[in-house]
């Protein structure tokens, strides 16, 4: 249920952050152009700031999303389950249709994966932890080449054949909307998802749940029955996380879960990052120094777990506390805005007293 969510959140800030650069992007243009009376300016002046500016945002998220696949091959190395590439790809990939908001094709590309996620289904069943075992010799390999190859597997078997790419589509529609910015105004709605997409993604996901207790069989069909069940289940907790956060407060301040969730999700890839970092020194390193292995039942693994999430969740507050963003965050922001590359723009349109002059 978390990949759907986190899926969504990400087409939700792309979205934001392009509709955010279009504007500022037009206005920009067309007071280059007029001189700063961009209020009064013709439609086709307008037109032609309006498409410069798509096209500087579609770039912005393009190179943002190469940049995070390296990000993601990097952190592959060390963690092959990693999601960043991933979503790096899906930000390449769809940059254009984001920006332009081709919606139509959203759709058709969410009903081509689902149909996909059935026939894959079917056909692999439960045999792709063994196929990423062929491709990359199993472990015949040095680890970080291993550990590369298999995540190279991954990140293609989530982007074609899971709900991450109709999740992120969901979340961007959902950005061209005031559901999440002002969900005061929509609680009937958020309700009725809230409640009827958690029932839902439970529901799909009792019998995999059942099987997994060992209490009944596996069924080839829960396999594709829990992925939909998620991307309900996820609908259902972004929701409900909504409708937990409420509108906009009249003095603009968060306090208590709210805060600590926005000073978290504001450094996500930090915090996500932090993760690895952490449990390579807990399980790497120190018993590398130590010179013997460390070996944990499900209760310490589960306690480190928690303990491991706490300590990002404390370094995310620090953070916000001094007013800095993550390092992560940072090196990222850092890395797309150097490698931009300007562009040829095109001559804007005659405005109306150039046409004239030249009729003259």
């Amino acid at each position: 249920r978390a990949y759907p969510l986190f899926a969504m959140l990400f087409g939700f800030g792309l979205v934001t952050m392009i509709n955010r650069r279009i504007a500022s992007g037009e206005r920009a243009y067309l007071e280059s152009v007029t001189g700063g009376s961009a209020d009064q300016a013709a439609p086709e002046l307008r037109a032609w700031a309006r498409e410069q500016a798509t096209v500087d945002a579609r770039r912005l998220v393009r190179r943002r999303g190469w940049w995070m696949v390296l990000f993601g091959a990097v952190h592959g190395v060390f963690f092959y389950g990693d999601i960043i590439g991933t979503y790096g790809l899906m930000a390449v990939i769809f940059a254009g249709w984001l920006a332009r908001k081709h919606r139509k094709r959203a759709i058709a590309a969410c009903l081509v994966v689902l149909l996909w996620v059935v026939m894959s289904t079917y056909a692999q069943g439960q045999q792709q932890g063994q196929y990423a075992e062929q491709v990359t010799g199993g472990g015949a390999l040095p680890w970080m080449l291993h550990n590369h190859l298999v995540w190279v597997f991954i990140t293609l078997i989530v982007l074609t054949s899971s709900m991450a790419i109709p999740a992120m589509f969901i979340g961007a529609r959902l950005a061209d909307t005031d559901l999440l910015s002002h969900p005061e105004r929509h609680r009937r709605l958020l309700v009725a998802v809230a409640v009827g997409g958690l029932g839902l993604g439970a529901l799909g996901g009792l019998h995999s749940g059942l099987a997994f207790a060992g209490w009944t069989d596996l069924l080839l069909t829960d396999l594709m029955v829990s992925e939909w069940a998620g991307l309900l289940g996820a609908c259902g907790w972004l929701a409900l996380l909504a409708l937990y956060a409420g509108g906009p407060r009249p003095d603009g301040e968060l306090h208590g879960l709210r805060r600590l969730a926005s000073a978290v999700g504001r450094r996500s890839m930090t915090a996500y990052l932090s993760q690895t970092i952490l449990f390579g020194l807990i399980f790497a390193v120190i018993p590398w120094t130590l010179g013997r292995g460390i070996e944990v039942g499900q209760a310490a693994a589960a306690a480190i777990a928690v303990g491991v999430w706490l300590v990002t969740v404390v370094i995310c507050l620090i953070l916000e506390q001094r007013g800095d963003p993550g390092p992560f965050e940072t090196l990222l922001r850092t890395a797309v805005a150097r490698s931009a590359r300007r562009r040829r723009i095109p001559a804007p349109p005659p405005m109306p007293w150039q046409s004239e002059s030249a009729a003259a």
